[in-house]
Order: C-alpha cells, then sequence, then structure tokens
C-alpha cells in the first residue's frame, strides 16, 4: 500500500545516489483509486529491467515479446528490456512496487546476464542471486508495511552495492553514463584496446540488447520526456534529440510507443492517477 502522504500512483526518480542505478520507483495501488481506473498496464518497450513485488491480489500478463499470453505473475518478478510493449491485467484491489533500473545496473548488482531476460517477465527467485542478501531484500521489500518504506530499503540495500560495482567496472561505467552511444562505444574500444565486436558482446549480456537498440531506446525517451516535461513542441525535441528530422522521431514513436509524437503529447499531460487507459504510466 502507499503511505499515507503518498500519491496511490506514481513514477517516482530515486535520489540522486541512486540515479546511476534506479530509472524510478513505479506503484500503483488498485484499492486507494477510483473505481473507474483501469487495470490494466502497458509498458512501453524500453532499455530498462525491472523488479515488481505483487503486494496484494493477483496480475496477469497479457502481451509480452509482440505476442498474446496468459501468465500469471509470481509474487516477485524480473523482467528484462523489452523490445515491445507488453500488457498486464490486474485484478480489482491490486498493489505493487516496482524498481526499473538503468541499463547495464541490474547486471553489475546481481552478476547476472541479462539476454535471457529479454522481452519476458520472469520469477526473481529462479533469476536472482541465492547469496549476498538478495534473498532477505527480496523478503523485506515483500513485507514491507507501505511504499515509503520499500523506496528506504532499496536505498538500504542497493546504494552500497552500487558503489562497489562503480568501482570493480570503473572503465565501463562512462559507457552507461553517456546512454551507450556510438562514440562513447568507440571511445572505450580504443581505451581498453578491443574490439568494438568484444564491446558489442559486452553490452548484450549487460543489457540484453544490442548497443544500437540501447540507444535508440533512451533517444526516443528523451525527445518524449522533453514534449511531456519541458513542453517541446514534437519537431524542437526531435532536433533537440538527435533526430535529423520530425519524420524519423515519429517513425520512432509509432515503433516504440505505438503512438505518434502529437498524440503522445496530449496524452502524457494528463493525470496519471486519474488515467483512463492502460497507457497511464506515460503521463506526468
Amino acid at each position: 500500500m502507499a503511505h499515507p502522504s503518498l500519491p496511490p500512483a506514481a513514477l517516482r526518480a530515486p535520489p540522486a545516489v541512486l540515479a546511476g542505478c534506479v530509472r524510478a520507483y513505479i506503484w500503483r495501488d488498485l484499492a486507494a483509486l477510483p473505481p473507474t481506473a483501469p487495470r490494466d498496464t502497458r509498458t512501453p518497450a524500453s532499455a530498462y529491467p525491472g523488479l515488481m513485488w505483487l503486494v496484494r491480489g493477483a496480475v496477469t500478463l497479457r502481451e509480452c515479446g509482440g505476442r498474446a499470453v496468459c501468465q500469471p505473475f509470481a509474487p516477485i518478478v524480473v523482467s528484462g528490456a523489452h523490445r515491445h510493449a507488453y500488457h498486464s491485467e490486474a485484478e480489482p484491489g491490486a498493489d505493487f512496487f516496482c524498481i526499473a533500473f538503468q541499463p547495464g545496473a541490474l547486471a553489475w548488482l546481481a552478476g547476472i546476464d541479462l539476454q535471457p531476460l529479454t522481452d519476458g517477465v520472469h520469477d526473481a527467485w529462479a533469476c536472482l542471486p541465492a547469496v549476498d542478501g538478495w534473498p532477505a531484500w527480496l523478503h523485506a521489500m515483500q513485507a514491507a508495511p507501505d511504499h515509503t518504506a520499500r523506496m528506504a530499503l532499496c536505498e538500504a540495500f542497493l546504494l552500497p552495492r552500487w558503489e562497489a560495482a562503480r568501482r570493480a567496472h570503473a572503465d565501463w561505467l562512462p559507457l552507461l553514463e553517456q546512454g551507450f552511444r556510438r562514440d562513447a562505444r568507440q571511445a572505450l574500444a580504443r581505451r581498453l584496446a578491443c574490439t568494438p565486436r568484444h564491446v558489442q558482446r559486452r553490452v548484450r549480456s549487460l543489457t540484453g540488447l544490442r548497443p544500437g537498440e540501447v540507444e535508440r531506446m533512451l533517444r526516443a525517451e528523451q525527445a518524449v520526456l522533453a514534449m511531456r516535461d519541458a513542453n517541446a513542441s514534437v519537431l524542437d525535441a526531435a532536433l533537440d534529440s538527435g533526430y535529423a528530422d520530425q519524420a524519423h522521431f515519429s517513425r520512432e514513436a509509432r515503433s516504440l510507443f505505438e503512438k505518434p509524437p502529437a498524440a503522445l503529447r496530449q496524452h502524457m499531460h494528463g493525470d496519471a492517477a486519474q488515467a483512463k487507459d492502460a497507457d497511464w504510466m506515460l503521463r506526468r
């Protein structure tokens, strides 16, 4: 459940010390939302892996990897990067809490290869380490009294591990911080005296995607957020994010977000808590 001081549904940025590791906290407590609030969620294609705790009720995966499915969520699930939007439906009164990780961060934190998780939602117990405090943390998150407590547990568990990962992977850290851009990949290959092919293989292990796919998704998100948060026009968002023209951005938006940019812009300026459709996560 959400703490009384929190909204019943939200995407919230992490504290600055975890921004390189966590993209956002996401929660949605249907019991605290109006009865007309949608019970389904469409998560856009993205490079962000995630962890979700089903705090109350049940959720069923309806579409994943570009195909229809009918898969009940485990109480704790881990999702990889997704090349397609995925669609889930919660039962009335369900409550869940999610962490969206920055591309590459979960692989470092958990010491796992992200490739097998791509385009899927999996039981976290089958994918995450059974050592180094992970089982105790997963249980504590499930049992926490509210989402404020869950965010505090995230920070206490993840921060020391993220600091250790940054030290252990210092040579690769600029690549993550620069959004896996081509120039950053080339600079890394020169710095490590390795081939571009080696960098590509390593990025696929870290993110579950080809380097160009990660760069493409992060650039599209940058443009979309410029429209949402800075009220940029479609053209300005496209050009400021590195697209050749508005038509290029339009093609990417349709592919990744299933809407043209103008429709996305209009949609995103709604109220996430009151949204009447499955795309509530795209709203403010």
